[in-house]
């Protein structure tokens, strides 16, 4: 079974989902998300993420084809100034 370190950082660009909803997401790698499937095999995996100064608490998604994706809502995105296209600097923690 692949490490997995409950509480790392990623960095990656911000994306939206295309449709009227207009949620942003995140892509996690595809080796980070091989690693936490491994160890959490039932679907949603709960996580505080800082993006800036800013900490929730979410889950991230299982997706098929993309691994996890962690979704970045409208009220950290505008007190963060992120848009889609940015890369950002996320820590996440597994909880």
């Amino acid at each position: 079974m692949p490490s997995l370190k409950k509480n790392f950082t990623i960095v990656s660009e911000v994306w939206r989902w295309p449709g009227d909803g207009g949620w942003h997401f995140v892509t996690l790698e595809k080796t980070l998300s091989e690693k936490i499937r491994a160890v959490y095999t039932k679907g949603f995996v709960k996580v505080n993420v800082t993006v800036g100064k800013t900490t929730w608490t979410t889950s991230l998604f299982p997706h098929k084809q993309a691994g996890y994706l962690l979704c970045i809502s409208k009220k950290v995105r505008r007190i963060e100034g992120v848009q889609e296209g940015d890369t950002v600097r996320i820590k996440i923690v597994i909880q």
